[in-house]
């Protein structure tokens, strides 16, 4: 091939890039208009009811999980009325907001610590469960554990923690059912243990009391959208209500790593009142809510 026949071979290829650049500004070409991008993919939301998380989105939380129950045998237990060194087992329902991906063989992580807030967990065991979508059959599951109460009296927080393969949420799987009763004289007095968990920091914990508890269910049959008002959830929780006295002592403390020490909740009801009144007390320190109990006055 001749200079002459090389040189102008390469005026048109020097050509056809300086086309193609005015035609790609032009938006006459795309670049990578032959790659097929794969699809995003999907995962699953197991959850079940989580106070942690729900607190995070500013929402009230009650520390009553309804998500977790005790039976002995077959037969439904009150959480509140549990015997020393006897076997129960404990149930936990689990939900998935995934329409079409499940969950096949679910970790449900089962453990308990002392009642209060902050304080050392003990485990239980672990099941496994299949979840299905939601909408469908096997949406919600079950997981259950059996566990013997410890041999000292006292009181004593139940917690779930899911462990899928995948999840589209981290955040919503840890749940707890952490509650006391009594039938006061006048007033109702509690004792909870508040805990530092933090392994190298000095903390102060602070506390807010509340009265909120989740709506009830519409009665089968109702109109929904006549029911949609009272089901809704409000962000704002309704506070100690006229009349009643609630004292924690100390009302915050002041815990180095790994401390823990015994609050007390004096709580007085007004004169002339009759039925059941929860207050949730949660705690919370420089980085967030470290856990929180909730206590149901009842007076006959």
């Amino acid at each position: 091939m001749s200079l002459l026949a090389k040189l102008w071979k390469l005026i048109l290829e020097i050509g056809k890039i300086i086309v193609y650049v005015v035609a790609y500004f032009l938006g006459k070409k795309k670049k990578g208009n032959s790659c097929d991008c794969p699809p995003l993919l999907q995962k699953p939301d197991p959850f079940l009811y989580c106070q942690y998380y729900l607190i995070s989105l500013g929402y009230p939380v009650t520390w009553d999980n309804p998500d977790i129950f005790l039976f002995d045998g077959s037969v439904p237990v009150d959480p509140h009325d549990l015997k020393a060194s006897t076997p129960y087992t404990v149930v936990a329902r689990v939900w998935n907001s995934s329409t079409s991906i499940p969950v096949m063989n679910l970790k449900v992580n089962f453990s308990y610590l002392s009642f209060g807030m902050g304080v050392q967990s003990h485990p239980i065991g672990t099941a496994a469960t299949d979840l299905g979508v939601k909408g469908l059959p096997g949406c919600p599951a079950f997981a259950y554990q059996t566990w013997t109460t410890p041999a000292t009296l006292g009181h004593y927080c139940i917690q779930v923690l899911l462990e899928p393969p995948d999840d589209s949420n981290w955040l919503n799987n840890l749940g707890q059912r952490n509650t006391d009763v009594v039938q006061p004289a006048s007033p109702a007095v509690f004792q909870f243990a508040v805990g530092n968990a933090d392994p190298l920091r000095t903390r102060t914990i602070q506390f807010n009391v509340d009265t909120y508890s989740i709506p009830p269910l519409p009665a089968c049959g109702q109109d929904i959208s006549l029911a949609a008002g009272p089901r809704a959830v409000s962000k704002l929780a309704p506070g100690v209500p006229p009349g009643w006295t609630v004292t924690l002592t100390p009302s915050q403390v002041q815990l180095a790593p790994g401390d823990e020490t015994v609050v007390t909740a004096q709580i007085e009801p007004p004169a002339g009142f009759s039925g059941t009144m929860p207050f949730n007390v949660t705690g919370q320190n420089e980085v967030g809510p470290i856990g929180g109990v909730t206590l149901n006055v009842e007076v006959p």
